[in-house]
């Protein structure tokens, strides 16, 4: 009995190891070494693909600064706010819920979203995104006509949880879809771009709340509420003419429909490469997993798929530890504070750009210095930003501390983009198999959505006036949390910078310790393609 048990997982091992050999045959280990501008040239349509599924994100950080901003609109306080002393203020409680379900929303799309990208593809599920968002923008839009000062809150409230259940399925979507078709030589570049559009719809939201904020009526925050349609509509439209992943395909065993997106995406004499390479890596994986047919979240918390759900799971949650809540509070607790709204808007502006130029930064950072030494050392640096913003809490009534935290925010930013903002997408797409990326990228924009839901509802509880009124001080608390995160980071965030989805899943199967990934040297193969995703 026990001589056929070891005999029959002899036999599985043998097949385990062939299939992963002919993965990293065709993948093409060497393909990594290929100039990256050489694997630009080689793969446009890729590329353009992908940048139209940026809408995702785009969205994201667009409403982000919108909904941000307009909370700070003399004219939007003076409708959803209350008189305190000589101002109209927001109460803690409906700040903390406006931001908290937003992320309550975002984690029920996220959720519902693995399992509709398995069952129905990732087109539909761009389609259905948008359409609930367009949805959640009207609400928004029409709240202001409310009878009742709790009625307009309310239903202010409702259409952020719908417009977060919007974003929960983008985000998941959109990383989900770029990780699979993007070439290993360009797949970091492309899922950094994740973050750049994101700062890039938070600027443009930035440019129109800047012309809007002085507007002393209701057209001030209405125009701004409405231009989000615009992206909902964008979201449609590239659901509409993106062609479908591959893997969906192959994972639903129709190959010859697999075999149509790869001639859409790269040249004739790659498809049969990308087809056999795809094919050969979901087969690895199934055999690893030992898996049924359907696949279940369950096998995210069993065998070495634990540790790349764990990976997963905390790079998703540690932007709030650098204390991403605060920042998207900052132009209203400056305001607050004594700074003139233009003044407030323009330091946001200021922020903006240098986290364009620090995200694109990110991308050389990341094939250079690498994923994880870059996340630690920014993060070091944040802390010490906190704690020196957190001293010049004890001074804002002096104009000039205010305006040294309004600064000291923006490097805050710019670091973040440098280390966590730029690694967050490249990582939690790069580190799931194939097999269960969907439902590991649901899993890891829930565990997001938890945690920014519990940041958002408590952190302003901290900083505003009716509250803790902790105010600038509040960053003693994120400079703790940046410690930690480093140290979390040390130990469990391995380095997996030009790897092939082939390698990286043969080193979680090999069970290499977190700092030994970097220095591991795969099998020698022959072929030097670039074309896999």
């Amino acid at each position: 009995m026990g001589t056929a048990l070891e005999k029959e997982g002899e036999a599985w091992t043998t097949a385990v190891e062939d299939v992963a050999l002919h993965v990293a045959a065709v993948e093409g280990t060497e393909s990594t070494t290929v100039p990256i501008l050489d694997s630009i040239k080689a793969n446009p349509k890729v590329i353009l693909y992908c940048l139209l599924m940026d809408i995702g994100p785009m969205i994201y950080g667009y409403d982000s600064i919108i909904v941000g901003v307009c909370t700070a609109m003399p004219a939007f306080l003076q409708t959803y706010g209350v008189l305190l002393g000589h101002m109209y203020v927001l109460p803690s409680l409906w700040i903390a819920l406006w931001n908290a379900m937003t992320q309550l929303g975002a984690m029920a799309g996220a959720a519902a979203t693995g399992s509709l990208l398995d069952r129905f593809g990732r087109r539909l599920a761009m389609v259905v995104g948008g359409i609930v968002c367009a949805i959640s923008i009207g609400i928004m839009y029409a709240s202001d006509r409310v009878s009742t000062l709790e009625g307009r809150r309310g239903a202010f409230l409702a259409g952020k949880l719908l417009l977060g259940f919007s974003l929960g399925v983008f985000q998941v979507t959109s990383v989900s879809y770029m990780s699979e078709i993007s070439p290993p030589r360009i797949r970091g570049p492309l899922l950094s771009t994740f973050s750049f559009v994101l700062i890039l719809g938070q600027l443009i939201a930035a440019a129109i709340v800047g012309a809007q904020i002085v507007i002393p009526n209701a057209s001030s925050y209405r125009v701004a509420l409405a231009s989000q349609w615009a992206f909902a509509g964008w979201a449609v439209v590239v659901g509409i003419i993106i062609p479908e992943s591959p893997a969906y395909y192959l994972k639903r065993g129709n190959e010859d429909a697999a075999r149509k997106v790869f001639m859409r995406l790269h040249q004739p004499e790659h498809v049969e490469a990308n087809l056999s390479a795809l094919a050969a890596t979901l087969e690895h994986e199934r055999l690893v997993s030992q898996a049924s047919r359907d696949v279940t979240f369950a096998e995210l918390f069993k065998g070495t798929n634990f540790r790349r759900t764990r990976i997963v799971f905390f790079i998703n949650i540690v932007q709030q530890a650098l204390g991403v809540t605060f920042i998207a509070n900052s132009t209203y607790f400056l305001i607050l504070a004594g700074m003139a709204p233009s003044n407030s808007i323009n330091v946001l502006i200021i922020g903006l750009c240098a986290s364009l130029v620090a995200n694109v930064a990110s991308w050389f950072l990341m094939s250079t210095v690498g994923r994880r030494r870059m996340i630690m050392a920014n993060t070091g640096i944040v802390a010490v930003i906190w704690t020196t913003i957190a001293i010049a809490g004890f001074y804002t009534s002096s104009q000039a501390a205010l305006w040294y935290i309004g600064v000291m925010i923006n490097l805050v930013i710019l670091f973040f983009h440098l280390g966590v903002g730029g690694a967050t997408p490249v990582i939690s797409g790069e580190t799931p198999s194939i097999r269960l990326r969907g439902k590991s990228q649901s899993l890891g924009f829930m565990a997001a959505g938890l945690f920014s839901w519990a940041f958002n509802f408590f952190v302003p509880y901290m900083f505003n006036v009716d509250e803790g009124n902790w105010g600038a001080k509040t960053g003693f608390f994120f400079a703790g949390l940046c410690v930690i995160s480093v140290a979390v980071m040390w130990f469990e965030i391995p380095e997996m910078n030009n790897r092939t989805y082939a390698e990286i899943d043969r080193m979680f199967e090999m069970k290499l310790p977190t700092r030994k990934f970097r220095s591991y040297k795969a099998p020698a193969t022959n072929s030097t393609d670039d074309h896999t995703a």
